[in-house]
């Protein structure tokens, strides 16, 4: 697979929704990371809604023909909008209300069995912590990709 370059642009949303004036525009700033050689936008819509808003998910969608990463926790409401969204591809993330922004990976022994029966695996992505269980467990998944984190 050819490496792309992929610019997560969540906290635009954060900075336009601290100042609650509409302002800097998530799909203004997107457009600017492509034309500057960004081969696609990542972005995360958060179960409470903290950067990102779902209107954001549907005009990136509806205004870039771009490769387009949506993460999200792998609650019903995220899997059913990911599903409606049809972004090129999704990434399974842990989402924690105490946190700003995501600061680990999955626990893959804990949530292995409940992701292979309800989440479509096809381009699906994975955010795990870098642990020889971790690893054994997201081999044996259908996931797609996967990537690493390695905070504590």
């Amino acid at each position: 697979m050819a490496r792309r370059l992929l610019i997560n642009i969540d906290h635009i949303a954060t900075l336009r929704n601290a100042r609650g004036e509409g302002r800097p525009s998530v799909l203004d700033a997107a457009k600017v990371c492509l034309e500057n050689g960004a081969e696609g936008i990542v972005f995360h819509l958060r179960e409470d809604r903290r950067h990102i808003k779902d209107f954001d998910v549907n005009q990136l969608k509806q205004s870039l023909n771009t490769f387009l990463d949506f993460e999200m926790g792998a609650t019903n409401e995220m899997l059913k909008i990911c599903a409606d969204t049809k972004p090129n591809l999704s990434t399974l993330v842990p989402e924690s209300r105490q946190e700003l922004t995501t600061e680990g990976g999955l626990n893959m022994e804990r949530l292995f069995v409940d992701f292979q029966k309800r989440v479509v695996p096809s381009l699906i992505d994975t955010l795990i912590k870098v642990e020889n269980k971790q690893l054994k467990l997201r081999k044996k998944s259908k996931f797609s990709f996967l990537l690493c984190c390695f905070s504590k």
